[in-house]
């Protein structure tokens, strides 16, 4: 089933019980903000081993790019480690806890079952060109059960978690908690020329999604 946002009322919204959508929840000026400190943060590591790169997986690459904050996500196998040959991880920028916060904080406001206050310990910084998007997999490498908050800059993309979808816009945030921590979920792909001006992005899709650690 299709929730598309572009047809509804674009108010908060429970998606299943601890899934919440909160669109347009990032203002325009925010959106830019975000996208220029992402940058800032991708030159300085460029050329590193936790520099911005498209992940290995098995025996082939993903499509989109993935920049690791805190903790690095490491594949074959699936890990977080703090280094990656000497290097350390950038850190967590001190902003992301302010926004996780808030979203979190309007996200009980709908669904309490999205849980309590998440300690932003690791966040991905994930960019998606027009078209690739990322197949369905579980956030299992964290031991903490809080909530995973996601923000979205940029392309529409459609998200499928547990077999509904939704499509996210520029400015969107969403959150899975609760009984949803461990929930499936995927991106169709990022929807070419849909982004809304003013962001700093000429084309693609911005997802930070931030994470605690421990438990």
């Amino acid at each position: 089933m299709l929730i598309d946002a572009s047809s509804l009322p674009r108010q908060p919204q429970r998606i299943l019980p601890g899934v919440v959508h909160l669109p347009g929840f990032l203002a325009p000026a925010q959106q830019a903000d975000l996208v220029e400190q992402a940058r800032e943060i991708a030159r300085a590591v460029a050329g590193t081993p936790v520099a911005m790169r498209r992940p290995k997986v098995g025996k082939g690459h993903m499509q989109a790019y993935l920049m690791s904050l805190g903790w690095f996500w490491a594949t074959n196998p699936y890990r977080l480690v703090r280094e990656v040959e000497g290097c350390p991880v950038p850190p967590v920028p001190a902003n992301y806890q302010a926004i996780a916060d808030d979203v979190l904080a309007a996200a009980r406001g709908v669904d309490e079952l999205v849980g309590d206050a998440v300690t932003v310990e690791t966040a991905l910084v994930n960019y998606y060109p027009p078209g690739p998007g990322m197949g369905m997999h579980v956030d299992a490498e964290e031991e903490a059960d809080n909530a995973v908050v996601s923000l979205s800059i940029g392309d529409e993309i459609v998200f499928r978690i547990e077999g509904e979808d939704l499509l996210l816009m520029s400015g969107d945030a969403l959150v899975f908690g609760g009984p949803a921590r461990r929930a499936r979920h995927g991106v169709l792909g990022a929807r070419g020329g849909t982004g809304s001006e003013g962001t700093g992005l000429t084309e693609g899709r911005i997802n930070i999604t931030m994470r605690q650690v421990h438990a």
